[in-house]
């Protein structure tokens, strides 16, 4: 009897364990959206945007102007928020959301590595081709919002630590116009959601669980560590394609129905792990399930690629709704200079006193500017003197104008 419960201790374990290794991909899309259309406002908005999506992508198909989806490649600026993270860990997370958005430019332009298993894989998906987005992505450097995270320091990159995200919400007015992902642990087996078909100017956000996002070691100190098989930051250009407004690959999980894709073949239910090419059947006779389209269910090795079509739907839902909602000149960092900023202005003085007026201001160097400032003023009433102490600055500090000689000056406003 002695035995048995150091036999149980170990028959749990073995339990736990094989249920750690055996977890498979979950999306809370669905039941994202269906709660948020209960705000008449949400809904609302979701439809406006829909129409004008719908009706520029009847325009492209019907011209075949896929050139024109966009003027350009579209820049997309990029807020990573980790609401759990330790600041300590600020260089290893500032990192990690690069890692992820370098995957994203990689997965949304058919330039990442594992495309080359579309070659033995194609003879299976007649009529169907890798497809390219008109988009990439950058870390916002420059114009970061103020007062939300007071390490978030102008030119570094913009990623919030310890931020509050929108009170949990998942939308946050103050982020509006970045493509923001926050970065956090979610409940259940969700390994992330996105709104179908998202708002940028509404401040909305793809969520991402803690254990898939991004690749390699991850942050450890911050808890932020990509675990197999989700450990190739596919989560995040899955989530990113509803954001796009791309549904699954089996969307209503029926044969009647299908999402909307001309070139994804109809099937009625997902795909897990990582199955052979051409070994899951689709709806129709003779045709197979793209398993390896980032929009199905398989695992991070096994997801290499978005179809013509919906590289179509990406590129006209990010240029017909979202690109005018983007926050402008935010990716290129900002030219290292100064700011002077006038700490009591303005300044009341009575010349008939004989009182100088005394201004003081904050001297502060951006981006490491150590080259020597010599103050100087212009527009002085006529026969006023001006001084400054100190006459010069290489470093933050600051500065006392003091206007004097203006016992004769005429009564008035002066700039």
């Amino acid at each position: 009897m002695s035995f048995t419960p150091k036999l149980f201790c170990c028959l749990l374990l073995f339990f736990i364990v094989s249920v750690g290794h055996s977890q498979e991909r979950s999306c809370g899309m669905l039941e994202y959206m269906e709660e948020q259309m209960k705000d008449p406002e949400f809904a609302r908005q979701y439809e406006e945007n829909q129409a004008k999506f719908k009706a520029r992508l009847r325009e492209v198909l019907a011209n075949e102007d896929f050139s024109q989806r966009g003027a350009g490649t579209i820049v997309i600026p990029v807020a990573v928020h980790f609401p759990t993270g330790n600041e300590a860990d600020r260089a290893c997370l500032e990192a990690l959301a690069q890692n992820q958005i370098d995957i994203l430019n990689a997965d949304y332009t058919a330039t990442n590595a594992d495309l080359s298993n579309w070659a033995s894989a194609s003879s299976f998906y007649p009529g169907v081709n890798p497809g390219t987005a008109n988009i990439s992505f950058c870390l916002a450097v420059s114009n970061h919002p103020a007062g939300l995270d007071p390490e978030l320091l102008e030119g570094n990159p913009c990623v919030t630590i310890g931020y509050d995200f929108g009170g949990g919400n998942n939308v946050d007015a103050n982020w509006a116009g970045y493509m923001n992902f926050v970065v956090r642990p979610i409940g259940g087996s969700v390994l992330g959601f996105s709104p179908l078909g998202g708002s940028v100017a509404a401040g909305q956000a793809v969520t991402i669980n803690t254990f898939c996002f991004g690749s390699g070691a991850g942050c450890p100190g911050s808890s932020i560590v990509p675990s197999s098989p989700f450990n190739l930051g596919r989560t995040t250009t899955h989530e990113l394609g509803h954001f796009y407004n791309l549904d699954h690959t089996f969307a209503g999980y029926s044969c009647a129905s299908d999402d909307g894709i001309a070139d994804t073949p109809n099937i009625d239910s997902e795909s897990y792990g990582c199955p052979a090419s051409g070994s899951v059947a689709a709806c129709t006779l003779g045709q197979y399930s793209l398993t390896m389209d980032y929009m199905d269910y398989v695992d991070d090795p096994c997801m290499y690629l978005f179809t013509v079509g919906q590289t179509n739907v990406i590129d006209t839902y990010v240029s017909s709704v979202l690109a005018p909602q983007f926050k402008p000149d935010v990716c290129t960092p900002p030219t290292p200079g100064f700011s002077i900023v006038a700490n009591d202005s303005p300044v009341f003085s009575c010349p008939t006193s004989g009182d100088d007026a005394v201004f003081n201001f904050t001297y502060s160097t951006i981006l490491g500017f150590n080259e020597n400032t010599t103050f100087s003023a212009t527009g002085l009433p006529a026969g006023a003197t001006v001084s400054f102490n100190p006459t010069s600055l290489s470093a933050d500090g600051n500065v006392t104008m003091t206007v004097g000689n203006i016992g004769s000056t005429a009564e008035g406003e002066y700039t």
